[in-house]
C-alpha cells in the first residue's frame, strides 16, 4: 500500500511539472507574445511566481518519493542496463534542478526589473532576459522529456 501511495504522488508531480512546462512552452508563451509588452511583462511576472511554487513544490516531491523509490545502493551504480539507465535519470534530475535554479534565481528577478510599464517599449534588457527564459524553459522542458524515456525504460 505504501508503495502505491508513492507512486502516485511521483506520478502526479511529474505530471504537474513536466505538464506544466508542455503548457507553458507550447501554449502560453507563444500566446502571451501578442500582447502589450507592458502588460505581458506584468502578467509573465504573475505567472512565473506561481508556476515557480507549482514547479519547485512538484521537484521536492519528486525528490522525496524518488529516494524512497530507489534503493539507497543504486543511486550511482553502473553495474547494469538498468543502473546505467537509472544513473542517466539521476543525472538529468540534476540538471533540470540547476536550469530550474537559473531561471529561478537570475532570469526571473532580471525580467522583473526591467518589465517595461504600460505601453512602454520593451528595453533591451527586457527581452533579453525574456529570450534566456524561454530558452531555459525549453532545455527543460527536453530534459522532462528524457527523464521520462529513461523511466519508461525502467518499467
Amino acid at each position: 500500500m505504501a508503495d502505491g501511495i508513492i507512486n502516485f504522488f511521483h506520478l502526479f508531480a511529474t505530471v504537474v511539472w513536466i505538464g506544466g512546462m508542455f503548457y507553458m512552452d507550447l501554449i502560453l508563451m507563444p500566446s502571451i507574445a501578442k500582447i502589450d509588452p507592458g502588460e505581458r511583462g506584468k502578467l509573465m511576472g504573475m505567472i512565473a511566481k506561481k508556476f515557480t511554487i507549482t514547479a519547485w513544490s512538484a521537484i521536492f516531491i519528486l525528490i522525496i518519493t524518488g529516494i524512497l523509490k530507489t534503493p539507497s545502493d543504486m543511486y550511482f551504480d553502473t553495474s547494469d542496463e538498468y543502473s546505467i539507465c537509472l544513473f542517466i535519470k539521476h543525472l538529468l534530475i540534476i540538471g533540470t534542478i540547476i536550469v530550474g535554479l537559473v531561471i529561478t534565481f537570475i532570469y526571473v528577478p532580471g525580467l522583473k526589473v526591467n518589465t517595461p510599464r504600460p505601453g512602454e517599449k520593451p528595453s533591451a534588457e527586457f527581452t533579453s532576459y525574456s529570450k534566456k527564459i524561454e530558452r531555459f524553459s525549453k532545455t527543460n522542458l527536453v530534459l522532462g522529456i528524457l527523464i521520462l524515456i529513461c523511466a519508461s525504460l525502467l518499467w
